[in-house]
C-alpha cells in the first residue's frame, strides 16, 4: 500500500504540505545558486519534468522565472509564467540547452525499466545546462511510498521476492553512489537533506552548471 492512496495523505496534501514543499524547493534552488548568480542579468528558463498540477515545485517559481512543465498526462496549471507541454521525458520537444535548469521531484524512482530511465536522464541532460533531481534517500527513517520504517532492511527481501514472481517493483531505490553511475548523471554531485526532520530524508542529484564536467 502506498501512502498516496490513504486519507492521511489527502489531509497532508491539502492542509500541511505547502510549507515543507516550499522549503524543499528553496533547498533545490540553493544548490543552483552558482548558476543563478552567474546568469542573474537575464530571465532564467526552468523546466520541471513530471510536473503534474505544479503543486510540488512550479507554484513556488515567481515571475523572475520562465517556467515550463512537462507531464505524460494533460494538466491545467493556472500560472501566468508557465507553459505546459504534454510529452514523454524520453523525447522532449526542445532544442539542446534550451533550459537553464531542469528539475524533477519524486519522479525518477518510478521510471522503469532501467533502460528507459537512462534515456530520460540523457534527454533531460541534453535540454538543460544545469539540473537538480530529488529522490528518496536509502537512509530515510520513514519511506512514504511503502509506509515502512527502516525500509532498506525491511523492504529489500520483500521486493526481491516480488521480482522473482515477475511482479513489477514500481520503485527504484538506489544508493547515492549508484545514482551517479548513470551516464546522464556523470557530472553530478549529491546532497542529502531532510524533507521532514527527523523522519523523511531525500537526496538531490545535481549539477550547478558552473563546475567543469567530469
Amino acid at each position: 500500500m502506498m501512502l498516496t492512496k490513504t486519507p492521511l495523505y489527502a489531509y497532508w496534501k491539502s492542509k500541511i504540505a505547502r510549507r515543507f514543499k516550499s522549503r524543499r524547493m528553496a533547498c533545490m534552488l540553493s544548490l543552483m545558486a552558482p548558476y543563478i548568480q552567474k546568469n542573474s542579468g537575464r530571465p532564467l528558463k526552468i523546466l520541471e519534468i513530471g510536473c503534474s498540477n505544479g503543486a510540488d515545485a512550479i507554484r513556488f517559481l515567481d515571475d523572475q522565472w520562465q517556467v515550463w512543465g512537462v507531464d505524460l498526462l494533460p494538466q491545467t496549471i493556472k500560472q501566468p509564467n508557465v507553459t505546459f507541454v504534454q510529452a514523454d521525458a524520453e523525447s522532449l520537444p526542445f532544442e539542446d540547452n534550451f533550459f537553464d535548469i531542469v528539475i524533477s521531484i519524486g519522479l525518477l524512482e518510478h521510471i522503469e525499466p532501467m533502460e528507459k530511465m537512462s534515456r530520460v536522464l540523457l534527454e533531460v541532460r541534453r535540454v538543460g545546462r544545469a539540473y537538480v533531481h530529488v529522490m528518496p534517500c536509502v537512509s530515510t527513517f520513514f519511506e512514504p511510498h511503502t509506509l515502512a520504517l527502516n525500509w532498506p532492511r525491511r523492504q529489500h527481501r520483500n521486493m526481491v521476492e516480488k521480482r522473482s514472481q515477475n511482479i513489477p517493483l514500481k520503485l527504484n531505490f538506489f544508493s547515492d553512489h549508484t545514482w551517479t553511475k548513470f551516464q546522464g548523471f556523470a557530472d553530478a554531485d549529491i546532497k542529502r537533506f531532510w524533507y521532514i526532520t527527523p523522519f523523511i530524508r531525500n537526496i538531490a542529484v545535481y549539477y550547478d552548471g558552473v563546475k567543469e564536467n567530469v
